[in-house]
């Protein structure tokens, strides 16, 4: 009997995860964003910049195998500039939501190219490869003509049943990555004193390369001169990025307002560091781990 009870608990489980649906217009909303960040990146940087041929360290196709078919390394340099548009071309079709199921790979490959061959990286761009990459077997499974429509099936058959449990895996996958990049970076910052002690974003806010323009310098230089001010923005940092972390168990009930907060985080990093492309990849990747869910809890049946 103890048994029996088991696997009824187990195939009820199994039917409630079958029934929720990742395809819905945050998915698409998601796509959207990391179509973006990558077009604005190739759009408003000089091609003969980007693709310098013969200084990237990652060029060997023995080290990473997709630049043995890297369009953007295989191409002659004087045919760059006519790639470039292609390829963004290619993205406005990817981020107005047309036919999913077709424009996958190819999105997941354009932006694995970029990362492989572009000499103007930084973390979105990984981001924006490895979610476009998971994206693949739930999105080959999408039979919308565009990802801004919500789809959601009653999984009445075996194969709607499978390729439901498929997708909701791999979307949970998606979900652990967001986890672990919030994790990861807020756990690496308590091991550096400066951090700790509040005086990092002094030096973060004021690097040569990184750091804020010169007219917010007045404004906010100021505040981090203040020691109780600096400690206070450097531990909120921190505390938030742990929350984020920690928002995969937290009930859904509180992922509208966490996805608006992160969104404002996000955003303030593009005034202070300028970091446009990683907006736009940590958006993507907010709108998976916050806005899904709440669409299936919204239009759950």
């Amino acid at each position: 009997m103890y048994f029996k009870n088991q696997l009824r608990q187990l195939d009820n489980f199994i039917e409630r995860y079958a029934k929720l649906s990742v395809y819905n217009s945050a998915l698409g909303l998601s796509r959207t964003f990391l179509a973006a960040g990558t077009f604005l990146t190739l759009i408003f940087n000089d091609e003969n910049v980007l693709f310098k041929s013969g200084l990237h360290p990652a060029w060997d196709s023995q080290i990473v195998p997709i630049n043995a078919i890297n369009i953007f390394n295989l191409i002659p340099d004087n045919y760059i500039s006519l790639v470039k548009w292609v390829v963004c071309l290619l993205l406005i079709i990817i981020g107005s939501g047309w036919r999913p199921r077709l424009m996958c790979i190819p999105h997941w490959y354009i932006s694995t190219c970029f990362l492989n061959s572009a000499l103007d990286i930084e973390g979105g761009d990984q981001i924006t490869s490895n979610i476009t990459m998971l994206l693949i077997p739930i999105l080959l499974m999408d039979n919308r003509k565009w990802h801004w429509t919500n789809h959601f099936t009653d999984n009445d058959s075996l194969l709607k049943k499978s390729k439901s449990i498929i997708s909701n895996s791999f979307f949970y996958v998606i979900k652990l990555q967001v986890c672990i990049i919030y994790f990861h970076s807020a756990v690496g910052k308590l091991s550096v004193i400066q951090w700790l002690d509040g005086t990092a974003p002094y030096y973060w806010f004021n690097h040569p390369v990184f750091g804020m323009s010169e007219w917010l310098k007045p404004i906010i230089n100021p505040l981090l001169l203040n020691a109780f001010l600096a400690f206070i923005i450097s531990w909120s940092v921190i505390i938030l990025e742990l929350i984020l972390a920690a928002a995969i168990f937290i009930e859904q009930k509180h992922y509208k307002i966490l996805f608006k907060i992160a969104i404002a985080f996000h955003f303030l990093i593009i005034l202070i560091h300028g970091l446009f492309s990683f907006f736009f990849a940590m958006a993507g990747a907010l709108s998976l781990y916050f806005l899904v869910q709440y669409k299936n809890k919204f239009y759950e049946k």
